[in-house]
């Protein structure tokens, strides 16, 4: 895999129900990891549309299959 370059670890914790809501849509959108559904969730929130990883990436597969 490619490197996802310059990157600062961040740690939080989150209630037990915020949780199970990123989890659910984690994988609603099809992304392996729960960090990186956090780190695209946190990139689009903050205007940093390009850093976005899989959660862009499996939008557009799924725009694909379904304009075909």
């Amino acid at each position: 895999m490619a490197s996802k370059g310059a990157r600062t670890r961040v740690v939080t914790r989150v209630p037990d129900e915020v949780y199970e809501a990123l989890e659910e849509g984690r994988r609603a959108a099809g992304v392996e990891s729960i960090s990186q559904y956090v780190a695209d969730l946190l990139a689009v929130t903050t205007g940093h549309h390009l850093l976005v990883r899989e959660l862009q990436r499996h939008r557009e597969e799924e725009e694909v299959r379904m304009s075909a």
